[in-house]
């Protein structure tokens, strides 16, 4: 897809017998946040996790140290008073089936095409507060909550058995 192009919107409400419920109470709320569903996603049609979550988030992707790749907000960086550290990078936070992760996160461990749902939140004062919505410090950047099939997510790339 071009990369302007906008990304798809859906209508919750003709699907959501087969949606968390959580997710569907988030997404009827005004001015909350971006809400896909698998059939979004699919549209999307994102090569890994990593591309879905910087294309949805306005973010990239970026290695943060050793290998370890995290989605960096589209703010790039952001101030940080409380540290000898002039600027940190403004790192998206993520949590799968309401757990929330930490930045390092081998988001490759989930297929985009395993990924039941997904919402964005771009600050922390659009953020729920069941997901860390008080939160400022580490999700100044905004929050990518996804909802994995967990008989799916636990599956080896190679499709042999799990990987727990």
């Amino acid at each position: 897809q071009a990369q302007g192009a906008r990304l798809p919107t859906t209508t919750v409400r003709d699907s959501a017998q087969d949606l968390p419920a959580a997710f569907v109470r988030r997404s009827r709320l005004k001015g909350g946040g971006k809400f896909l569903l698998a059939k979004d996603i699919e549209r999307i049609a994102p090569a890994n996790t990593a591309q879905l979550l910087a294309r949805v988030s306005g973010g990239n992707i970026r290695d943060i140290g050793g290998g370890v790749m995290a989605i960096v907000g589209s703010r790039g960086s952001r101030q940080n008073t409380m540290a000898a550290v002039e600027n940190e990078l403004c790192m998206v936070a993520l949590s799968v089936n309401e757990v929330r992760v930490v930045q390092g996160f081998e988001m490759s461990s989930i297929r985009p095409e395993n990924i039941i749902t997904l919402e964005f939140y771009r600050g922390p004062s659009s953020i729920p507060l069941e997901l860390g919505g008080t939160s400022s410090a580490d999700a100044g950047c905004g929050l990518i909550a996804l909802w994995v099939d967990e008989g799916k997510r636990s599956a080896r790339p190679d499709g042999h058995g799990a990987a727990r």
